[in-house]
């Protein structure tokens, strides 16, 4: 077992606790397994482990043996390694991430991944983005799909409007309670740097009463 994996297991099990773990597995709707490890905890111990073993080792290796693992937090810290290891990425990084949504598709992973992950990647790596965008958006699923509304969520003025308004209208029918949501969080998000673009966009575009409502919640 890398160093890293071995200390990163042996400090999230040390900190375990039944309770928390009851507490998170119901709040994700008894969809995986936790330790009971609270976020700010688990920042710390990552932090402190990455700085002595992370930087040495392979991103990828480390982060696909972690998110193999049974409990929700060890795969909220195979992401985290990798958004640590910005320098280092490469072709894999998409590939990875849609692998990852396609086992453990739910919204906490798909908004880490997203605009963590795949937002930066795309402008590291600008040619690539149109290949995984449309292979995402003909996908059928919904959670890829979400992906290609979220992952500029901290682009600002890099914002490719374009883009955001195609993928909006290809999936401005949808029912999917977290397409709709998704519409209306790219579009509040985008309006702090633009809110004339969306005051005009959601004025001309037929959109669902949730990702209208949520688009405007600030304007």
């Amino acid at each position: 077992m890398k160093p890293f994996i071995k200390a990163i297991t042996e400090a999230l099990r040390d900190l375990a606790d039944a309770e928390n773990a009851h507490w998170m597995h119901k709040y994700m709707r008894e969809k995986y397994p936790f330790l009971g490890v609270k976020k700010p905890e688990r920042e710390e111990v990552f932090k402190a482990l990455y700085k002595q073993h992370g930087s040495a080792e392979d991103w990828f290796d480390v982060s696909t043996e972690l998110f193999a693992m049974s409990e929700r937090e060890f795969q909220y810290v195979a992401m985290d390694y990798v958004i640590k290891a910005k320098k280092s990425w490469d072709g894999r990084v998409p590939a990875l991430c849609e692998q990852w949504i396609g086992e453990e598709s739910w919204w906490d992973v798909v908004d880490n991944l997203a605009p963590k992950i795949l937002g930066p990647y795309f402008l590291q790596f600008p040619a690539e983005r149109d290949y995984w965008i449309q292979r995402w958006m003909n996908s059928g699923n919904f959670w890829l799909q979400r992906v290609c509304l979220v992952f500029s969520l901290g682009y600002k003025e890099k914002t490719d409007t374009v883009l955001l308004a195609t993928t909006i209208q290809a999936l401005s029918t949808s029912k999917e309670f977290f397409i709709q949501k998704a519409i209306g969080w790219a579009l509040r998000q985008y309006a702090r740097t633009d809110p004339e673009w969306v005051l005009d966009f959601v004025a001309n575009n037929a959109l669902a009463p949730l990702s209208k409502r949520e688009a405007l919640k600030h304007l």
